[in-house]
């Protein structure tokens, strides 16, 4: 038993010091890679009373992926509206399910405004 506590003594430690050598994430620009914006929203549901919708995204360079958990009794529509430069502006809408949790991939990038509908129809 004394050997076992030993060893998983030394693993942890190995483990610890391990985490410690690891280079830290950075949040800087190199050359032609840079660090995309995350998005946050949220929206109160109808039913159940004090639970909401979260939802958010990033500014991708060619799509525009958003996570949702919706604590919502309802279905929700999420709307993204997008304004590239020198075309029209146009809008994608998909709807997260009722208590459900997800991403949907938009093959189109960073939108101008996400909007959650109170409704679960586009």
């Amino acid at each position: 038993m004394k050997s076992r506590n030993l060893v998983l003594a030394v693993v942890g430690a190995g483990l610890s010091l391990a985490g410690l050598a690891a280079p830290a994430a950075s949040a800087t620009t190199s050359g032609d890679v840079s660090v995309q914006d995350v998005h946050r929203k949220s929206a109160s549901c109808t039913s159940p009373s004090g639970k909401k919708i979260n939802i958010s995204w990033g500014d991708g360079s060619t799509s525009t992926t958003v996570y949702y958990n919706n604590h919502c009794n309802q279905a929700r529509a999420i709307e993204l509206y997008f304004r590239p430069a020198g075309e029209f502006p146009f809008t994608r809408c998909f709807v997260a399910p009722a208590r459900d949790q997800g991403s949907k991939q938009i093959g189109d990038a960073k939108p101008v405004e996400v909007t959650i509908l109170a409704g679960g129809r586009c």
